[in-house]
């Protein structure tokens, strides 16, 4: 269901490179930072479904920040450290049902040096995760960033799903707004597919 593990290793260890390439080609086409893009930026290079998770006692968040440490198994047959002090967040507090939530991460190597806890989409488990509305996109439109901050792979190409057609994945955005919804391949770890919500659309 996933890529080859060393494939993955090599894509963490390019991660800081890439995202500083991005941001700074991001805010040199810019000028400066727009209201939809003014949340902390996330490069989200790794994502999975949960099967459990092994929390010490006193695991939470405070202030985005984890204090203890949880071991989270993963449908990739991975396990990854959530170290205290990690910078987070949790959305999916379900941690006794296998696969209720996925793993949204940056990792640098093994390190996971950001994560959020999202609530599996539920018709769909293992396969697809909802994400918040596309809002830009970096890199000639190879990466998304998502309203809330993430900025994810997007597919080549990404389907786009409405009965108004447009020309191209910008067209879509400037036409629909935040009136869409955006689909995560966990297979890919990218996504490929949005749908636009627009009444008479």
């Amino acid at each position: 269901m996933r890529n080859i593990l060393s494939a993955r290793f090599a894509a963490a260890l390019a991660i800081p490179i890439v995202a500083a390439l991005l941001m700074y080609s991001f805010f040199m086409n810019t000028g400066s930072v727009s209201q939809s893009t003014s949340k902390v930026i996330h490069f989200v290079n790794y994502t999975a479904s949960v099967n459990t998770v092994q929390a010490e006692t006193g695991w939470t968040m405070t202030q985005g920040i984890s204090r203890s440490t949880a071991r989270l198994a993963l449908d990739d047959a991975r396990t990854v450290l959530i170290a205290e002090g990690t910078p987070g967040d949790i959305s999916c507090t379900d941690f006794s049902t296998p696969n209720a939530c996925v793993l949204i991460a940056e990792l640098l190597g093994d390190a996971v040096v950001w994560f959020a806890l999202a609530p599996a989409t539920t018709e769909s488990l293992l396969t697809r995760l909802a994400l918040p509305p596309i809002v830009d996109m970096l890199n000639g439109g190879d990466f998304a960033v998502l309203s809330n901050g993430w900025v994810i792979p997007l597919a080549t190409p990404t389907k786009r799903s409405c009965s108004t057609p447009t020309l191209s994945l910008r067209d879509f955005m400037n036409k629909f707004g935040n009136e869409m919804n955006v689909s995560l391949n966990l297979s890919v770890d990218k996504i490929d597919v949005v749908t636009c919500t627009a009444k008479g659309n």
